[in-house]
Protein backbone atom coordinates (compact mmCIF):
# COMPACT_ATOMS: atom_id res chain seq x y z
CA UNK A 1 0.00 0.00 0.00
CA UNK A 2 2.65 2.60 1.22
CA UNK A 3 3.95 1.97 -2.21
CA UNK A 4 0.73 2.54 -4.22
CA UNK A 5 0.52 5.71 -2.63
CA UNK A 6 3.86 7.08 -3.63
CA UNK A 7 3.40 5.99 -6.78
CA UNK A 8 -0.04 8.28 -6.69
CA UNK A 9 1.24 11.39 -4.76
CA UNK A 10 4.48 10.96 -7.69
CA UNK A 11 1.40 10.99 -10.78
CA UNK A 12 -0.39 13.81 -8.68
CA UNK A 13 2.78 15.73 -8.84
CA UNK A 14 3.92 15.34 -12.16
CA UNK A 15 0.34 16.45 -13.17
CA UNK A 16 0.62 19.97 -11.44
CA UNK A 17 4.13 19.95 -12.59
CA UNK A 18 3.69 19.49 -16.00
CA UNK A 19 2.40 22.22 -17.59
CA UNK A 20 4.43 24.53 -15.58
CA UNK A 21 7.78 22.34 -16.81
CA UNK A 22 6.25 22.76 -20.23
CA UNK A 23 6.09 26.44 -20.30
CA UNK A 24 9.66 26.59 -18.67
CA UNK A 25 10.68 24.94 -21.39
CA UNK A 26 9.49 26.47 -24.43
CA UNK A 27 9.16 30.06 -23.35
CA UNK A 28 12.03 32.07 -25.40
CA UNK A 29 12.49 28.97 -27.57
CA UNK A 30 12.48 28.39 -31.12
CA UNK A 31 10.63 25.72 -32.46
CA UNK A 32 11.13 24.34 -36.22
CA UNK A 33 8.19 23.36 -38.45
CA UNK A 34 9.34 21.50 -41.62
CA UNK A 35 7.62 21.90 -44.49
CA UNK A 36 8.39 18.78 -47.18
CA UNK A 37 7.52 20.88 -49.95
CA UNK A 38 8.44 24.07 -51.92
CA UNK A 39 6.90 27.49 -50.94
CA UNK A 40 3.65 28.26 -52.43
CA UNK A 41 1.78 25.06 -52.66
CA UNK A 42 -0.77 23.04 -50.35
CA UNK A 43 1.30 21.30 -47.68
CA UNK A 44 3.83 24.73 -47.17
CA UNK A 45 0.10 26.82 -46.90
CA UNK A 46 -1.47 24.68 -44.35
CA UNK A 47 2.39 24.50 -42.64
CA UNK A 48 2.63 28.16 -42.39
CA UNK A 49 -1.24 28.96 -41.63
CA UNK A 50 -0.67 26.55 -38.44
CA UNK A 51 2.44 27.96 -37.06
CA UNK A 52 0.58 31.14 -36.50
CA UNK A 53 -2.20 28.94 -34.52
CA UNK A 54 0.16 26.48 -33.00
CA UNK A 55 2.19 28.45 -31.04
CA UNK A 56 -0.61 30.04 -28.98
CA UNK A 57 -1.36 26.68 -27.65
CA UNK A 58 1.89 25.78 -27.13
CA UNK A 59 3.49 26.43 -22.99
CA UNK A 60 5.27 29.83 -23.12
CA UNK A 61 4.54 30.50 -27.00
CA UNK A 62 7.57 29.72 -28.29
CA UNK A 63 9.34 31.23 -31.62
CA UNK A 64 7.80 28.90 -34.69
CA UNK A 65 10.28 29.22 -37.93
CA UNK A 66 8.79 27.42 -40.96
CA UNK A 67 11.66 25.61 -42.86
CA UNK A 68 11.10 24.22 -46.41
CA UNK A 69 12.59 21.11 -47.45
CA UNK A 70 11.35 19.89 -50.91
CA UNK A 71 12.45 16.78 -52.55
CA UNK A 72 11.89 13.42 -53.49
CA UNK A 73 8.28 13.69 -53.59
CA UNK A 74 8.21 14.30 -49.17
CA UNK A 75 11.30 11.81 -48.49
CA UNK A 76 13.82 13.80 -48.03
CA UNK A 77 11.82 15.81 -45.22
CA UNK A 78 10.93 12.81 -43.38
CA UNK A 79 14.41 11.40 -43.80
CA UNK A 80 15.45 14.19 -42.14
CA UNK A 81 12.91 14.70 -39.64
CA UNK A 82 13.56 11.00 -38.48
CA UNK A 83 17.10 10.53 -38.57
CA UNK A 84 18.80 14.09 -38.33
CA UNK A 85 16.51 16.50 -36.50
CA UNK A 86 17.39 17.22 -32.77
CA UNK A 87 15.32 15.04 -30.64
CA UNK A 88 14.69 17.67 -28.15
CA UNK A 89 11.03 18.36 -28.70
CA UNK A 90 12.00 21.87 -30.74
CA UNK A 91 11.14 20.08 -34.35
CA UNK A 92 8.35 19.08 -36.03
CA UNK A 93 7.91 18.54 -39.54
CA UNK A 94 4.48 18.00 -42.06
CA UNK A 95 4.99 14.29 -44.06
CA UNK A 96 3.49 14.43 -47.76
CA UNK A 97 0.62 11.98 -46.74
CA UNK A 98 1.78 8.86 -49.11
CA UNK A 99 5.25 9.02 -47.71
CA UNK A 100 4.58 7.14 -43.98
CA UNK A 101 4.13 4.04 -46.33
CA UNK A 102 6.85 3.78 -48.55
CA UNK A 103 8.89 1.38 -46.33
CA UNK A 104 5.97 -1.24 -46.85
CA UNK A 105 6.34 -1.07 -50.12
CA UNK A 106 10.09 -1.76 -49.96
CA UNK A 107 11.16 2.26 -50.94
CA UNK A 108 14.56 1.52 -50.20
CA UNK A 109 14.62 5.58 -50.17
CA UNK A 110 12.13 5.82 -46.92
CA UNK A 111 15.14 5.78 -44.52
CA UNK A 112 12.76 5.84 -41.58
CA UNK A 113 10.34 3.21 -39.35
CA UNK A 114 6.54 4.76 -39.84
CA UNK A 115 5.60 3.49 -36.74
CA UNK A 116 8.45 5.01 -34.42
CA UNK A 117 7.97 8.77 -35.84
CA UNK A 118 5.44 10.55 -32.71
CA UNK A 119 2.79 11.19 -34.92
CA UNK A 120 0.74 14.64 -33.38
CA UNK A 121 -2.31 14.21 -35.52
CA UNK A 122 -3.27 15.01 -39.19
CA UNK A 123 -5.29 18.24 -40.47
CA UNK A 124 -7.25 16.48 -42.81
CA UNK A 125 -8.30 13.67 -44.89
CA UNK A 126 -7.38 14.27 -47.92
CA UNK A 127 -9.72 12.99 -51.31
CA UNK A 128 -7.61 13.33 -54.49
CA UNK A 129 -8.81 14.23 -57.78
CA UNK A 130 -7.85 13.41 -61.97
CA UNK A 131 -8.47 17.08 -63.56
CA UNK A 132 -7.99 17.93 -67.42
CA UNK A 133 -7.88 21.03 -68.90
CA UNK A 134 -11.37 22.22 -71.15
CA UNK A 135 -9.64 21.68 -73.87
CA UNK A 136 -8.53 18.30 -73.64
CA UNK A 137 -10.37 15.75 -75.17
CA UNK A 138 -11.57 13.70 -72.16
CA UNK A 139 -14.41 14.70 -70.95
CA UNK A 140 -15.25 11.91 -68.69
CA UNK A 141 -13.62 8.76 -67.00
CA UNK A 142 -15.44 6.88 -69.48
CA UNK A 143 -12.71 8.87 -72.00
CA UNK A 144 -9.99 7.72 -70.21
CA UNK A 145 -10.22 4.39 -70.86
CA UNK A 146 -10.01 4.61 -74.50
CA UNK A 147 -7.47 7.59 -75.51
CA UNK A 148 -4.51 8.38 -74.02
CA UNK A 149 -4.35 11.45 -71.04
CA UNK A 150 -1.31 12.98 -70.47
CA UNK A 151 -0.78 14.56 -67.05
CA UNK A 152 1.82 16.41 -65.08
CA UNK A 153 3.79 14.48 -62.58
CA UNK A 154 5.63 16.15 -59.69
CA UNK A 155 7.53 13.42 -58.16
CA UNK A 156 6.60 9.83 -56.67
CA UNK A 157 3.25 11.64 -54.89
CA UNK A 158 -0.01 11.15 -55.82
CA UNK A 159 0.38 13.38 -59.51
CA UNK A 160 2.05 10.33 -60.58
CA UNK A 161 1.16 6.61 -58.28
CA UNK A 162 -2.27 7.68 -58.45
CA UNK A 163 -2.11 7.40 -62.48
CA UNK A 164 -0.10 4.96 -62.26
CA UNK A 165 -1.87 2.59 -60.04
CA UNK A 166 -5.32 3.00 -61.95
CA UNK A 167 -3.57 2.39 -65.55
CA UNK A 168 -2.48 -0.94 -63.85
CA UNK A 169 -5.34 -2.08 -62.21
CA UNK A 170 -8.75 -0.45 -64.23
CA UNK A 171 -6.95 0.22 -67.12
CA UNK A 172 -6.81 3.72 -67.82
CA UNK A 173 -4.43 4.92 -70.28
CA UNK A 174 -2.96 7.76 -68.35
CA UNK A 175 1.03 9.21 -69.37
CA UNK A 176 2.71 10.99 -66.80
CA UNK A 177 4.96 13.64 -67.75
CA UNK A 178 7.63 13.58 -65.13
CA UNK A 179 10.29 16.32 -63.44
CA UNK A 180 8.18 19.23 -62.71
CA UNK A 181 9.36 20.01 -59.18
CA UNK A 182 5.82 20.44 -57.37
CA UNK A 183 2.53 20.15 -58.29
CA UNK A 184 1.97 24.17 -58.35
CA UNK A 185 4.19 23.65 -61.10
CA UNK A 186 2.14 21.26 -62.72
CA UNK A 187 -0.49 23.35 -62.51
CA UNK A 188 1.39 26.00 -64.57
CA UNK A 189 1.88 23.50 -66.93
CA UNK A 190 -1.63 22.45 -67.24
CA UNK A 191 -2.32 26.15 -67.91
CA UNK A 192 0.73 26.67 -70.80
CA UNK A 193 -0.56 23.94 -72.69
CA UNK A 194 2.53 21.41 -71.43
CA UNK A 195 0.50 18.65 -70.19
CA UNK A 196 -3.42 18.03 -70.03
CA UNK A 197 -4.12 17.77 -66.95
CA UNK A 198 -2.88 16.66 -63.49
CA UNK A 199 -3.60 13.99 -60.42
CA UNK A 200 -3.78 15.80 -57.27
CA UNK A 201 -5.31 17.23 -53.41
CA UNK A 202 -9.29 18.52 -54.09
CA UNK A 203 -8.74 20.71 -51.34
CA UNK A 204 -5.53 22.39 -53.02
CA UNK A 205 -7.25 22.56 -56.31
CA UNK A 206 -9.93 24.44 -54.72
CA UNK A 207 -7.64 26.91 -52.70
CA UNK A 208 -5.02 27.39 -55.27
CA UNK A 209 -6.78 27.48 -58.34
CA UNK A 210 -10.46 28.97 -57.85
CA UNK A 211 -10.79 30.65 -60.77
CA UNK A 212 -10.19 26.71 -62.32
CA UNK A 213 -13.78 25.68 -60.73
CA UNK A 214 -15.21 29.11 -61.00
CA UNK A 215 -14.62 29.66 -64.83
CA UNK A 216 -15.54 26.50 -65.41
CA UNK A 217 -11.82 25.89 -67.34
CA UNK A 218 -11.71 22.09 -66.02
CA UNK A 219 -13.27 19.15 -65.66
CA UNK A 220 -13.13 16.17 -63.30
CA UNK A 221 -12.86 12.73 -63.89
CA UNK A 222 -12.67 10.91 -60.90
CA UNK A 223 -12.01 11.06 -56.98
CA UNK A 224 -9.72 9.02 -54.82
CA UNK A 225 -10.98 8.84 -51.58
CA UNK A 226 -13.78 5.88 -49.77
CA UNK A 227 -16.68 8.54 -50.32
CA UNK A 228 -17.77 11.28 -52.49
CA UNK A 229 -16.83 14.83 -51.82
CA UNK A 230 -20.45 16.72 -51.36
CA UNK A 231 -19.10 19.33 -53.59
CA UNK A 232 -18.64 16.88 -56.59
CA UNK A 233 -21.97 14.65 -55.87
CA UNK A 234 -21.52 13.14 -59.78
CA UNK A 235 -17.90 12.74 -60.13
CA UNK A 236 -17.38 8.32 -59.95
CA UNK A 237 -14.99 7.15 -57.29
CA UNK A 238 -12.25 4.95 -58.41
CA UNK A 239 -13.61 2.49 -56.43
CA UNK A 240 -16.65 2.22 -58.62
CA UNK A 241 -13.93 1.09 -61.63
CA UNK A 242 -12.04 -1.34 -59.43
CA UNK A 243 -13.52 -5.32 -59.78
CA UNK A 244 -10.82 -7.74 -58.63
CA UNK A 245 -10.34 -8.33 -54.86
CA UNK A 246 -7.04 -7.82 -55.13
CA UNK A 247 -6.98 -4.58 -56.29
CA UNK A 248 -9.63 -3.56 -54.13
CA UNK A 249 -7.02 -4.52 -51.29
CA UNK A 250 -4.47 -2.46 -52.57
CA UNK A 251 -6.77 0.31 -53.52
CA UNK A 252 -7.52 -0.14 -49.73
CA UNK A 253 -4.22 0.29 -48.70
CA UNK A 254 -3.82 3.88 -50.90
CA UNK A 255 -6.92 4.95 -49.70
CA UNK A 256 -5.44 4.88 -46.19
CA UNK A 257 -3.09 6.92 -47.11
CA UNK A 258 -5.37 9.02 -48.29
CA UNK A 259 -7.05 9.27 -45.14
CA UNK A 260 -3.87 9.88 -43.19
CA UNK A 261 -4.07 13.09 -45.23
CA UNK A 262 -1.82 15.70 -44.06
CA UNK A 263 0.10 14.36 -41.42
CA UNK A 264 2.39 16.11 -39.21
CA UNK A 265 5.07 14.11 -36.57
CA UNK A 266 7.91 14.67 -34.11
CA UNK A 267 10.72 12.82 -34.62
CA UNK A 268 11.24 9.50 -32.53
CA UNK A 269 13.35 9.74 -29.00
CA UNK A 270 12.02 12.97 -27.96
CA UNK A 271 11.24 13.34 -23.86
CA UNK A 272 7.98 11.98 -23.43
CA UNK A 273 7.20 14.72 -22.06
CA UNK A 274 7.41 17.32 -24.56
CA UNK A 275 5.33 14.63 -27.00
CA UNK A 276 2.45 14.90 -24.30
CA UNK A 277 2.23 18.96 -24.70
CA UNK A 278 2.88 18.91 -28.47
CA UNK A 279 0.21 16.61 -29.02
CA UNK A 280 -2.00 18.69 -26.91
CA UNK A 281 -0.97 21.94 -28.71
CA UNK A 282 -1.94 19.70 -31.70
CA UNK A 283 -5.53 18.94 -31.03
CA UNK A 284 -6.32 22.39 -29.45
CA UNK A 285 -5.29 23.61 -32.13
CA UNK A 286 -7.74 22.07 -34.52
CA UNK A 287 -10.19 23.03 -32.06
CA UNK A 288 -9.31 26.77 -32.07
CA UNK A 289 -12.47 28.61 -33.89
CA UNK A 290 -9.82 31.10 -35.06
CA UNK A 291 -7.97 28.39 -36.79
CA UNK A 292 -11.50 26.72 -38.50
CA UNK A 293 -12.16 29.97 -39.59
CA UNK A 294 -9.09 30.65 -41.45
CA UNK A 295 -9.05 26.78 -43.01
CA UNK A 296 -12.66 28.04 -44.28
CA UNK A 297 -11.58 31.55 -45.75
CA UNK A 298 -8.79 29.54 -47.69
CA UNK A 299 -10.26 26.59 -48.86
CA UNK A 300 -8.46 23.85 -47.03
CA UNK A 301 -10.46 20.90 -45.49
CA UNK A 302 -10.42 20.69 -42.09
CA UNK A 303 -11.38 17.28 -40.70
CA UNK A 304 -8.53 16.35 -38.10
CA UNK A 305 -7.64 12.93 -36.44
CA UNK A 306 -5.55 12.19 -33.53
CA UNK A 307 -2.01 11.16 -33.30
CA UNK A 308 -3.06 7.49 -31.74
CA UNK A 309 -5.52 7.04 -35.01
CA UNK A 310 -2.11 7.80 -37.09
CA UNK A 311 -0.60 5.46 -35.32
CA UNK A 312 -3.14 2.86 -35.74
CA UNK A 313 -3.48 3.19 -39.39
CA UNK A 314 -0.07 2.46 -39.74
CA UNK A 315 0.37 -0.51 -37.97
CA UNK A 316 -3.05 -2.15 -39.79
CA UNK A 317 -1.50 -1.17 -42.82
CA UNK A 318 1.89 -3.08 -41.54
CA UNK A 319 -0.66 -6.29 -41.46
CA UNK A 320 -1.24 -6.25 -45.10
CA UNK A 321 0.07 -9.17 -46.60
CA UNK A 322 3.72 -8.68 -47.99
CA UNK A 323 2.71 -10.13 -51.56
CA UNK A 324 -0.22 -7.40 -51.85
CA UNK A 325 2.18 -4.48 -50.90
CA UNK A 326 5.01 -5.65 -53.56
CA UNK A 327 2.07 -5.71 -55.66
CA UNK A 328 0.97 -2.52 -54.46
CA UNK A 329 4.51 -1.33 -55.00
CA UNK A 330 4.86 -2.28 -58.95
CA UNK A 331 1.57 -0.37 -59.69
CA UNK A 332 2.34 2.67 -57.92
CA UNK A 333 5.04 2.65 -60.48
CA UNK A 334 4.98 3.48 -64.70
CA UNK A 335 4.75 -0.20 -66.12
Amino acid sequence: MPGFILRLFTLVLLAIAGPAAAEDFYRGKTLRLVVPAEVGGGYDSYGRTFAQYFRRHLPGEPLIVVQNMPGGGGLVGANWLFNVAPKDGLVIGLVQRGVPFYPYFGDKNALFVPTRFNWLGSFSAETGVTTVWHTAKARTMADAFKDTVVLGGGGPNDSETYPNLMNNTIGTKFRVVSGYKSNSGVMLAVERGEVEGMTGSWSSLKAERPAWLRDKLVRILVQIGRTRQPDLPDVPLVMDFVTSEEDRAMWNVVLSMAQAGRPVAAPPGIPAEHLTTLRAAFMATMRDPAFIHEMERVGREHSPETGDVLQQLLQDVAATPAATLTKLNSHLKRN
